[in-house]
């Protein structure tokens, strides 16, 4: 029964020796010639930030250009006897568009939101705001690049 035991458990180990990844930028089929920023927002220059390591140029890649787009919103959901704000919503939006050779190929629209209450200590919560601000981006990266490896 013992070997049994250690037979099925070096198989199990010896099965998960295949990790890769997700985000590699080694196994993409493009590359990013040139981001172009509609407006002047920090989330769209957050998110071409983070484009950076997909921007290596090679001759066997396809090159495309992004256009982003992006807004930020913080809505007040509830509020109490005194009309202060209880709750918030933080909805960040991106848009994006692909072309390749002048030629728009593809649109995207990534839509995030998150609902948090609100604190007394007015430099925590926009502390909090940023953080979770970050987080939203990160989401919205993560969709976008799904969405490119599949180009």
């Amino acid at each position: 029964m013992k070997k049994i035991c250690l037979l099925i458990l070096v198989l199990f180990l010896t099965g998960c020796s295949g990790y890769k990844p997700v985000f590699s930028t080694k196994d993409v089929n493009f590359f990013i010639d040139q981001i172009i920023i509609t407006d002047n927002d920090k989330i769209s220059y957050k998110i071409k930030k983070r484009l950076k390591p997909y921007s290596s140029e090679n001759i066997n890649k396809i090159k495309i250009n992004l256009n982003i787009n992006s807004s930020k919103e913080v809505k007040i959901i509830s509020k109490d006897n005194k009309g202060d704000a209880l709750m918030f919503n933080l909805i960040i939006s991106s848009s994006i568009e692909i072309s390749s050779n002048n030629i728009v190929e593809k649109k995207y629209k990534f839509n995030e939101k998150f609902t948090f209450k609100n604190q007394p200590n007015k430099f925590e919560l926009d502390q909090y705001k940023r953080s979770l601000e970050d987080e939203l981006i990160d989401k919205i990266f993560e969709k976008l690049i799904l969405n490119l490896r599949t180009y």
